[in-house]
């Protein structure tokens, strides 16, 4: 049976995303926010049996998840976006709710992580998530997407090999990651921009930031 969070802790879930999105400088609408504790909820309850993410504590999730995930969103841009190696849906099912007017494709090769992808698309009722179960380095998607989100999946190289056809056709990467090394990003080809942007908020455990990868313009 699901376990459901008491008014207490669903309290102080809601005060602490609503502080969270003060210090990130955002506002989003109550129904909106509303909606990212209860798929807090349901990935906390997910959680106990399938073991999704490493983070158990709901109060933490709100600032690893929920604001790591939000801290992207003024980068976000077009109607197509895709999450690749999406796991339980950061950043991708996050921003999703919170953007209900773009289209998230959220891919992922975990079958158990797709399945509850698949049922917070339900319980939620969000029109606009796709969850899809396959490889990276296999996937070919028609029509491209506008951008490729990836939150500390691989080192840039690698993604941007996997990437290099849909990064052609005029897609961006946006890589979350901790502190980037110049080894990493020098190992980019040249054919590609790296612009890497510091994220930050207040109370912030770790350093992050936010690498942005497109095709240079051919000559």
């Amino acid at each position: 049976m699901s376990q459901r969070f008491s008014p207490q802790l669903r309290s102080a879930l809601e005060t602490g995303l609503a502080d969270g999105l003060v210090g990130l400088g955002q506002t989003l609408q109550p129904d909106r926010q509303a909606r990212l504790i209860d798929y807090l909820e349901l990935l906390a309850d997910w959680n106990r049996a399938f073991n999704l993410t490493a983070v158990d504590d709901p109060i933490d999730m709100v600032e690893r998840h929920l604001i790591d995930s939000l801290s992207i969103q003024p980068f976000i841009d077009g109607q197509c976006i895709h999450d690749i190696g999406t796991g339980a849906g950061l950043p991708g099912m996050v921003l999703a709710i919170a953007e209900p007017e773009r289209r998230f494709m959220l891919v992922d090769s975990n079958g158990k992580k797709v399945r509850f992808l698949r049922h917070v698309v339900r319980t939620l009722g969000l029109a606009n998530v796709e969850p899809l179960q396959g490889r990276i380095e296999s996937i070919r998607l028609e029509p491209p997407p506008d951008q490729v989100l990836a939150r500390a999946l691989a080192p840039l190289a690698r993604l941007v090999e996997w990437l290099g056809p849909t990064l052609d056709r005029g897609a961006s990467l946006l890589a979350m990651k901790g502190a980037l090394d110049a080894d990493e990003r020098a190992a980019v080809p040249d054919a590609y921009n790296v612009a890497i942007h510091r994220l930050s908020w207040p109370g912030q455990g770790a350093e992050r930031c936010l690498v942005i990868v497109s095709r240079r313009e051919r000559p």
